[in-house]
């Protein structure tokens, strides 16, 4: 059982990851295809390839690891001078993983690079609410604050990392030349000439340096500074960036067996070179189970329909009672679009492994499908506890509980999470939502809802946070209120050309201008509440 569930859940994660990024799509934007018609054909042969294996692997991916991907093709544009698309894949990784300073980080790195700097300090005081150890978001943020005049707020960010930031030449020196703009010359020479003697090297600092004697009248030692003035700056080491622009290094070499080496390719989202290793385990053992079912999905994946159905088939009569063959069933059909075969396969594979998270969630999104909403809430309380601590499972496990008519005891739930995890934004915003539409709500509940939601939206302004706000405000009789935040969202769904979050997000706007709160947490056509069936790569790839 034990190598069973290693093999589906380390192997092939496709199951989790589609139907969990389907629920997360109404917050992710779809990333444009940028012009490439005015770089040069080698270039944009080599983006055209990142962006292809882009869409290829991220059915594969949930949570962070989704989100690493949309920042690893953020990058490659990024680094390409495209930022308004690097500008969306950093936003969608911050959506999908928005305790992550890095995303919010980057993302004002973008907006900073396109000089849109009310977006850039949004994003940098975000991430320094989550990091306030990572330096470059001080200086950047800094930097920023110091363009739109605000000096003193400046200071305080770059001050704010002292005692612990003492051995950076690069804070120092940041705080010096900053004092000078301040007229604060004692404090500018004292910052410099710490910066210096960490970084002697740092020769350009004396330019700073004599600025600040000559501030404090102190002609004679302006002089000898600026005859020590050269051209090498302090060290500014920004690794996130730097990063950027480094190649990826050498993947390690594939060990074990070729099942085993399957899976190893399986992580890193080769998909074609996973299926061969497959194959080459089926023909060391042509009654590997477990290598059938493995190759039936990742063909189900690719659309090799025949192929699949073939080799799911051969592994059920092999294994008709494993977890691995029955799954691997219900996912062929759900991949070739019949739900309805799909879902006794998914049930069979549940009885065979109470703990396999795949065939819960594929189980419980079927049901949400039928509207069975009760049998649903069930399946997903099972993956609540089987993946202790997954937002994305509460979150369904709420909708779920939402649906079928027993919000109060999701709102039980989520509770009972929070006193373990009071600092979980993705949490309390499940809090926001249950809270603002369960009728049976308490006014101290709503009320708390509309703090965390404020809460929430100063330190993380994005469009799922802006519509739970909005939820927030409706609730609690500040309608006008709620069609001002859920505007938000609109403005960020259109801007991007995200379609269906737009509709989503006026369908509810239409419920505040009649001044009524929605009736459930997330809209209709949210996947949470209508979830998507596994869907196949494009083009589908051919069998050898």
């Amino acid at each position: 059982m034990k190598r069973l569930r290693i093999l589906i859940c380390c192997a092939f994660c496709a199951v989790f990851a589609v139907a969990a990024v389907a629920a997360d799509d109404a917050l992710v934007r779809t990333l444009p295809v940028p012009d490439m018609s005015k770089l040069s054909p080698q270039l944009a042969k080599q983006l055209a390839a990142a962006r292809a294996d882009f869409d290829k692997t991220r059915v594969d991916l949930i949570g962070d690891r989704l989100a690493l991907a949309y920042a690893d093709i953020g990058a490659v544009y990024f680094r390409t001078g495209l930022n308004d698309v690097a500008a969306v894949a950093f936003y969608d990784a911050n959506q999908l993983a928005p305790k992550d300073a890095r995303w919010l980080y980057l993302r004002g790195v973008v907006a900073q690079e396109q000089k849109h700097n009310a977006d850039a300090r949004a994003d940098f005081e975000a991430a320094l609410a989550l990091d306030k150890i990572y330096l470059p978001i001080r200086y950047r943020l800094s930097a920023i604050l110091i363009e739109l005049g605000d000096l003193d707020a400046a200071h305080e960010v770059l001050a704010g990392a002292l005692p612990a930031g003492d051995k950076h030449a690069a804070l120092f020196a940041m705080l010096g030349r900053l004092e000078i703009k301040q007229s604060n010359y004692s404090a500018a020479i004292e910052h410099l000439q710490q910066a210096l003697k960490l970084e002697p090297q740092a020769n350009a600092l004396y330019k700073d340096l004599a600025d600040a004697y000559a501030g404090q009248g102190d002609a004679a030692q302006a002089k000898a500074a600026q005859a020590k003035a050269g051209a090498t700056p302090p060290n500014l080491a920004d690794p996130l960036v730097v990063g950027i622009f480094q190649s990826a290094p050498a993947a390690p070499a594939l060990r074990g067996t070729p099942l085993e080496q399957a899976r190893q390719l399986l992580a890193r989202r080769d998909f074609a070179a996973a299926r061969d290793k497959a194959a080459d385990a089926l023909k060391e053992d042509p009654n590997d189970a477990e290598a059938l079912a493995l190759l039936a999905r990742l063909d189900g994946l690719m659309g090799n329909r025949v192929f699949a159905q073939d080799e799911a088939a051969r592994a059920l009569k092999l294994s008709p009672d494993g977890a691995s063959a029955n799954l691997s069933q219900g996912m062929v059909y759900e991949f070739a679009g019949d739900a309805a075969q799909a879902l006794p396969f998914y049930q069979r594979a549940v009885r065979a492994d109470a703990d396999q998270p795949d065939a819960r969630l594929l189980l419980g999104n079927a049901l949400m499908r039928n509207g069975d909403y009760a049998r649903a809430a069930e399946q997903y309380r099972q993956l609540v506890r089987i993946l202790a601590g997954n937002d994305g499972a509460e979150a369904r496990l709420a909708a779920a509980l939402a649906m079928s008519g027993q919000c109060r005891d999701g709102l039980n739930e989520v509770n009972r999470q929070l006193t373990k995890r009071a600092q979980d934004g993705d949490l309390m915003q499940v809090f926001v939502r249950l809270a603002s539409t369960c009728p049976t709500a308490s006014a101290d509940e709503r009320s708390m809802a509309l703090d965390y939601a404020q809460a929430l939206h100063k330190q993380r302004p994005d469009a799922g946070d802006s519509a739970a706000l909005a939820l927030a405000q409706a609730a609690n009789g500040k309608f006008d209120d709620a069609q001002k935040s859920q505007a938000e969202a609109i403005f960020e769904a259109v801007r991007v050309g995200d379609g269906a979050a737009a509709a989503m997000y006026r369908n509810t706007m239409r419920e505040f201008v009649a001044k009524k709160v929605p009736v459930q947490p997330w809209p209709a056509d949210h996947p949470y509440i209508k979830p998507p069936l596994l869907e196949t790569l494009a083009p589908p790839a051919k069998k050898s």
